[in-house]
């Protein structure tokens, strides 16, 4: 069974974020890490539950990138894998999610 997975604006903007975060080391800080997201994010094209869900907030699964913590749920009935956020876990991450919570 396979899953498509699309990304909401917000995460498309953290992507963007963390790029330009990125880029102000070594230009191969920013390959290195996209390589490492594309990588973990199609493993959610056939396995998208094998991540945990959010203890605060079950209906986002979350998802380890280096420094970064990925947010994402899964549709099953349509197949899908929405990423909705990605954020540096050194944020107040349960803060953010309370405000994207308010907004479904």
């Amino acid at each position: 069974m396979s899953y498509r997975v699309v990304f909401m604006i917000e995460a498309e903007r953290d992507m963007g974020d963390i790029e330009a975060y990125l880029s102000q080391f070594y230009a191969s800080t920013v390959r290195k890490f996209f390589v490492q997201l594309e990588k973990q994010v199609k493993t959610l094209e056939t396995m998208p539950f094998m991540y945990p869900a959010y203890r605060e907030d079950p209906f986002f699964r979350k998802m380890t990138v280096n420094d970064y913590m990925l947010f994402y749920s899964v549709d099953e009935k349509r197949q899908i894998v929405i990423i909705h956020r990605i954020f540096h876990s050194s944020r107040d991450i349960n803060k953010q999610i309370m405000i994207d919570r308010s907004e479904r």
